[in-house]
């Protein structure tokens, strides 16, 4: 997979610098320093991620038949990768503020970046218009990606149904953070998420724009027939399930140089996780009484953190998302039988090893 996804990611990255050099100038116009200087932190922030949602464009096209020696085939699945990891570094800096995280790939949040600059400035409370600053940097990174999608050089038609389908799906998105955020603001003994709810939030918040989108973007770019595109949504759907549940598996087990973030910041904000629910489900009174003595009670020790870990091995939890990881998995591969058979056999290697990245990836 990495072999297949490197070309893409040099090409995702130069279209990427390209994009914000050209929008931190238009930005400066506005405020010389602080516009130039979102653009640069906005490249550094997408830069340090893995580009796997803007490599997918390029994989989707490919499973959907698209011919890479068209012309405009490169530009197009660049700009359109680009746009994709932009999208997710304006989900991603938003989402840290929304959960308090001061770390993002092992280096801090990009409004933590904002805060410390501010204070060494001695400015009035740091952490507050830091926090803003991030909401404003993620709203640019928004609004970049879509003019790139709107000038992709392809059939004006295709272009816009690609925008179209990036808006429905970043607003499924944000539904769903609303939804997560009502879900940690309930009481203590207020009403819990149940297992169909859970999959179904992980489903609009983390599968669909993970997976299902990008891969549908580069089918839409190769103007496939929409089972096709279909095809590839469910089966993001699904790979995307797989990826939010190992996110909670790696969000108590993975060890933090490799998480880039606290390990347990889950726990601290007492997230309702798959993984949450099993474990209060199954455990008994007392164990329940020791269980919400921990979860949303600050960034958890690492007594803590092994207490929580032993438990979730005894009651069998961290068996069964394994159990459901591997079945979504399967069914994944299933329903793309059709399309692989039909793509190129380096395509269908590499969505073979897309699944198998996604249910057993370390960080």
């Amino acid at each position: 997979m990495q072999a297949y996804f490197k070309p893409a990611r040099q090409a995702i990255l130069a279209a990427l610098e390209a994009c914000l050099a050209e929008q931190g100038q238009v930005y400066a116009a506005v405020a010389p320093q602080l516009g130039a200087d979102a653009a640069a932190r906005l490249l550094a922030f997408a830069a340090r991620g893995k580009l796997l949602r803007g490599c997918l464009v390029y994989l989707g096209y490919e499973l959907a038949g698209g011919d890479r020696t068209a012309p405009a085939a490169d530009q197009q699945l660049a700009g359109a990768g680009a746009a994709m990891e932009l999208f997710q570094s304006g989900l991603l800096i938003h989402d840290d503020i929304m959960d308090r995280d001061r770390m993002r790939r092992g280096a801090p949040t990009l409004h933590v970046g904002y805060e410390t600059s501010l204070a060494a400035d001695g400015a009035t409370d740091p952490g507050h218009h830091g926090a803003a600053l991030g909401i404003c940097a993620g709203d640019l990174a928004f609004f970049a990606a879509f003019q790139l999608l709107a000038g992709l050089p392809c059939d004006p038609v295709i272009a816009l149904r690609v925008s179209a389908l990036a808006a429905r799906e970043l607003a499924l998105v944000g539904v769903a953070q609303m939804q997560d955020v009502a879900n940690g603001a309930q009481p203590a003994g207020g009403a819990e998420p149940t297992a169909s709810d859970i999959p179904r939030l992980y489903r609009y918040q983390t599968g669909r724009y993970t997976f299902s989108l990008p891969l549908a973007l580069g089918a839409t770019l190769a103007n496939a027939p929409a089972a096709d595109v279909a095809a590839l949504e469910a089966a993001g759907e699904r790979l995307g399930i797989v990826f939010q549940l190992k996110d909670d598996e790696l969000g108590l087990f993975a060890e933090q140089a490799e998480l880039g973030k606290p390990v347990g910041s889950d726990i601290r904000e007492d997230k309702k996780t798959f993984l949450r629910l099993r474990l209060l489900e199954r455990a008994d009174a007392a164990g329940q009484s020791g269980l919400r003595a921990i979860f949303g009670r600050g960034q958890p020790s690492a007594a803590d953190l092994a207490s929580v870990r032993q438990v979730v091995g005894e009651l069998g939890v961290r068996s069964e998302l394994q159990t459901m990881m591997q079945s979504e998995t399967a069914l994944a591969l299933a329903g793309c039988g059709s399309l692989m058979s039909r793509a190129s056999s380096a395509a269908a290697a590499a969505f073979r090893a897309l699944a198998a990245y996604s249910l057993n990836r370390s960080f």
